[in-house]
C-alpha cells in the first residue's frame, strides 16, 4: 500500500472557481499504468498528472485522461510547475513526458509558468470540406474561415478557425458526423474551435470519448497546435490571450506566443488544496 501526496489545482486562473481543475500526484515511487488510469478515472477530470522524480533535474511526467495516456498536454504540465515549484522551493527548466523534453519558464512579474511545445508543427489534411464542417457544427458555412486542418506540436487534434466568436457557441454537433471526420482514433474524437476577437482569441474545445461528449475550459495542447497553425502560415513573434471555458462558467486565460519559430504557452495557476490517497498497485 502506498501513500500518494496529491493537490488540487485550477490551472490558467487565479481563482477558486475558474480555469481547469487538475489533481496532481506525487510519486515517490514508480506505479503501474494500470493504477495511473484508475486513479485518473476515479477522479473523472479531463486529465490528471503523475509527478515521478520530483527533486530530480528533469521531473518525469505522465498524463491521463479517463480514457488514454497522452503524449503532451498543456494544462497538465502548467499544473504540475506551480507543484514542482512548492515542493522544490524554485521552479523547474524543463520536464519530460511521452513526447519528449519541454522546456519550462517562470515569470515572477506576472505569476505565469510557461512551456515550450516539445515539437515541431506538421499537419495534415482533414477530410473535411468547408460545407461539411458547417453541417458537422450546425452554423452556415460562411463562418468556416478555413479547412479544418490537423496540426501536431505533441499532441494531434483538429482544427477549425470560424469568423464570428458568437457562432462558437450557437454550433450543435451533429454526432455521426463528428465521429466520421474528427476522429483521432477509434475511442476519441477531438475539435479545437477558435476564432479572433478584440482582445485576443476565443476557443472551445470537444471532445467525444468512448462515446462521451465532454468540452475542456482550458486546453494549453490547442493552443500550442493553434501557434503551430500560425507558424506555417508565415507569422511569427506575435502574443494571443485566449479565452476557454466561457459557457461553462470556468473561464480560463491562456497566453500564447511565438518567439524565434518557438511556441510557448503560459498561464497562472490557483491552487486549492492538498491530500493523500492511499493506493494499493
Amino acid at each position: 500500500m502506498q501513500t500518494l501526496p496529491f493537490y488540487w489545482i485550477n490551472v490558467f486562473t487565479n481563482l477558486q472557481n475558474r480555469g481547469n481543475p487538475l489533481p496532481v500526484i506525487i510519486l515517490e515511487q514508480s506505479l503501474s499504468a494500470d493504477s495511473m488510469q484508475k486513479i485518473t478515472t476515479m477522479f473523472n477530470q479531463s486529465e490528471t498528472i503523475f509527478i515521478e522524480n520530483a527533486q530530480s533535474e528533469c521531473p518525469k511526467l505522465h498524463i491521463y485522461t479517463p480514457v488514454q495516456e497522452l503524449p503532451f498536454a498543456g494544462h497538465p504540465i502548467i499544473g504540475a510547475l506551480e507543484i514542482l515549484t512548492l515542493i522544490r522551493k524554485s521552479p523547474v527548466s524543463q520536464v519530460q513526458c511521452k513526447a519528449g523534453i519541454v522546456h519550462t519558464d517562470y515569470d515572477a512579474d506576472t505569476n505565469i509558468y510557461w512551456l515550450k511545445a516539445p515539437a515541431t508543427p506538421t499537419k495534415r489534411a482533414s477530410d473535411l470540406t468547408i460545407e461539411l464542417t458547417a453541417k458537422m457544427l450546425g452554423i452556415a458555412s460562411e463562418q468556416v474561415l478555413n479547412l479544418p486542418t490537423w496540426m501536431n506540436v505533441g499532441n494531434e487534434q483538429l482544427l477549425v478557425q470560424i469568423k464570428d466568436p458568437t457562432t462558437i457557441d450557437e454550433i450543435a454537433l451533429n454526432l455521426p458526423l463528428f465521429e466520421q471526420y474528427a476522429a483521432l482514433n477509434p475511442d476519441r474524437c477531438i475539435i479545437y474551435l477558435w476564432a479572433q476577437q478584440q482582445n485576443g482569441i476565443y476557443a472551445r474545445f470537444l471532445s467525444l470519448n468512448k462515446g462521451v461528449l465532454r468540452e475542456d475550459s482550458g486546453t494549453g495542447s490547442a493552443a500550442a497546435n493553434l501557434g503551430g497553425w500560425l507558424l506555417l502560415q508565415g507569422k511569427t513573434n506575435l502574443e494571443y490571450r485566449i479565452q476557454q471555458g466561457t459557457l461553462m462558467q470556468r473561464e480560463s486565460i491562456l497566453y500564447l506566443k511565438l518567439q524565434d519559430q518557438e511556441i510557448w504557452i503560459g498561464g497562472e495557476n490557483h491552487l486549492l488544496g492538498k491530500g493523500e490517497l492511499n493506493w494499493q498497485d
